[in-house]
């Protein structure tokens, strides 16, 4: 591989790790505004949206890339594929399979939890601020894609996807839970919280509930960062726990399916670092894939 494709591939992996991660930050800063200094801002919820997605974060972003731009090239990372195609490709499934299976799902079969699973749940109130900590994980999946500096936590990260979300849409499909939406939105309906969550609302079945793919999603990634910057991934695990909180308040939520998805990104980080410091208990195909490293 030449130097100048190792520059395209660092700059593009760099380029998308800061858009990223200064993308969750500009989304946290919003929640603490608004969710905890009662601060609104008076303009049109679709320009605010531009703000905070592309202005804010695209700009913050140029100035970090011009920063690192003598060392671009030690953040390449090959195959380039892995986490140029295959990376997105998993959001799309992701995204693409809950909705199938939400699609899918007669909603009488689905079930509200017995009253002895959520009597904690009722302590939880309503508050609408938190759809801006909800919406984080999706640029959060993607983060340690851009990340890793190995390919091995690369190959672990994209595996526990497909094993966590088939798994979720498996119960999803057999056993289906609901979380009923008999709450109302706050009377300023130019609120930039009641406003965005009714956007959540719009497009998300109010089923699929339990285990929660958000906080699945999630925690793994945010294992995935910890293994390669502790630092940051401290930042990545009180993020992921953050999301979990928010779809309780935002109702999306039982607690116990909050316990359930991070438990299920748990044992398949795990497992998935067991099997590959014991890759004898794998057929050889698959212990070709991991020696790649």
């Amino acid at each position: 591989m030449t130097r100048r494709a190792d520059v395209l591939n660092g700059a593009i992996r760099r380029t998308l790790f800061y858009y990223l991660l200064f993308l969750i930050l500009v989304v946290q800063a919003l929640f603490v505004l608004v969710g905890v200094f009662r601060i609104d801002f008076d303009f049109d919820p679709a320009l605010r949206v531009w703000v905070v997605t592309a202005v804010i974060p695209v700009s913050a972003t140029a100035v970090a890339v011009w920063w690192d731009r003598r060392k671009l090239a030690s953040y390449a990372l090959e195959p380039w594929y892995l986490w140029g195609i295959w990376g997105p490709i998993l959001f799309g499934f992701w995204a693409g399979g809950y909705f199938l299976v939400g699609w899918l799902t007669d909603p009488s079969r689905a079930a509200m939890l017995p009253p002895e699973w959520k009597r904690f749940d009722l302590f939880v109130p309503f508050a609408p601020s938190f759809v801006f900590l909800y919406v984080i994980v999706y640029p959060l999946f993607l983060l340690p894609i851009a990340r890793a500096r190995k390919a091995a936590t690369l190959q672990r990260l994209l595996v526990g996807y497909v094993l966590m979300l088939t798994v979720s849409y498996l119960v999803f499909l057999i056993t289906p839970v609901t979380y009923p939406r008999l709450h109302t939105m706050p009377p300023h309906t130019l609120s930039f919280a009641s406003w965005t969550l009714h956007k959540v609302w719009g497009g998300d079945p109010p089923w699929n509930c339990l285990p929660s793919t958000h906080c699945a999603v999630a925690m793994l990634s945010a294992l995935a960062i910890a293994e390669t910057d502790k630092r940051l991934g401290v930042w990545a695990i009180v993020t992921a726990l953050a999301i979990g909180v928010s779809t309780v308040y935002t109702k999306q939520h039982y607690i116990v399916d909050v316990i359930a998805g991070f438990s299920l990104a748990g044992a398949t980080f795990g497992m998935l670092r067991w099997i590959w410091r014991n890759p004898e208990h794998v057929p050889e195909r698959a212990r070709e894939l991991m020696a790649r490293d």
